[in-house]
């Protein structure tokens, strides 16, 4: 029987965590265009707007999803040659706050809750928008990423960008207004995020461990299926339609040659056909252990 001291607990749903050359680039990556993006908000909204990058972490799609605030507004970008999808999410009072900030009728409180006209939704857009030219403006490399707005996506917390198990990387930027101070999230997919080269290289070094003798007597009594092929032949679906009962396949394999056995798919041993009794048999000439 085991004991608490002996089984080490190990949460298979946490998603892995970007860590080494994959965190600072993706750091870097959301620094830049953070900064980009003040500078572009700037012609629209003056300088009354500042954002920092506060902390990047993980978590699944259903999880972060469910911390979206709601009602809120979102941006959905596709990123990258593969065009993955990105969601940019904002609270609905930060996205009235930025509006009022465009049209200069932003009062000492934050607005009242209510939903956005159609005016102001294309404001929101056109905000949006710059949103996707920082993040293609901020790649640190020599040729900007491509990154488009697909669309703006009301009360994100509900939408279905991202499979409930997907693993997330989550970006939270602070938003500093003349009414007070608040936060929108990034999210991006981590294999979309490996996609443009934003990926942990180094190998994670575990510790070999033998197997227990129990283990390796279990793992002894495991069946393994193995085929061994005679040969192929290769013809045409029209040939293959026309063969009869008495035909002749001529195969590749040539009289005298050893036979291939095969377990899923590999080849472990040559060898020649033979008799045992009434049945087949297979005498093992080479291994490929040898």
């Amino acid at each position: 029987m085991t004991t608490s001291e002996t089984v080490t607990s190990i949460d298979f749903s946490a998603p892995r965590r970007l860590t080494g050359t994959a965190s600072r680039a993706l750091a870097q990556w959301n620094g830049t265009a953070t900064a980009v993006l003040q500078e572009f908000w700037q012609s629209l909204l003056g300088n009354r707007i500042t954002l920092a990058v506060a902390r990047i972490d993980s978590s699944v799609a259903q999880k972060a999803q469910h911390a979206l605030p709601d009602p809120g507004y979102a941006a959905l970008l596709k990123i990258g040659p593969d065009r993955f999808d990105g969601m940019v999410a904002f609270s609905s009072r930060i996205v009235l706050t930025l509006v009022s900030e465009m049209l200069g009728t932003l009062g000492e409180e934050w607005p009242v809750s209510r939903d956005l006209t159609a005016a102001e939704l294309s404001l929101v857009e056109l905000l949006f928008g710059e949103i996707s030219r920082a993040f293609s403006q901020g790649w640190p490399e020599v040729a900007a990423l491509p990154v488009e707005m697909d669309q703006i996506l009301v009360r994100p917390l509900r939408s279905r960008i991202f499979q409930p198990r997907e693993n997330l990387i989550r970006s939270v930027v602070v938003i500093q207004t003349p009414v007070g101070e608040e936060a929108f999230v990034i999210l991006m997919p981590q294999a979309g995020l490996a996609s443009i080269g934003i990926e942990d290289t180094s190998s994670i070094s575990v510790p070999q461990q033998s197997a227990s003798p129990k283990m390796r007597a279990l793992t002894e009594t495991l069946p393994v299926t193995m085929s061994v092929s005679l040969g192929r032949a290769s013809l045409s679906l029209g040939e293959m339609n026309l063969l009869t009962v008495g035909d002749v396949l001529i195969l590749d394999q040539a009289i005298g040659n050893p036979l291939e056995a095969q377990i899923s798919g590999r080849l472990h041993f040559l060898g020649h056909a033979c008799r045992l009794g009434q049945r087949q048999g297979f005498r093992i000439l080479a291994s490929q252990k040898d």
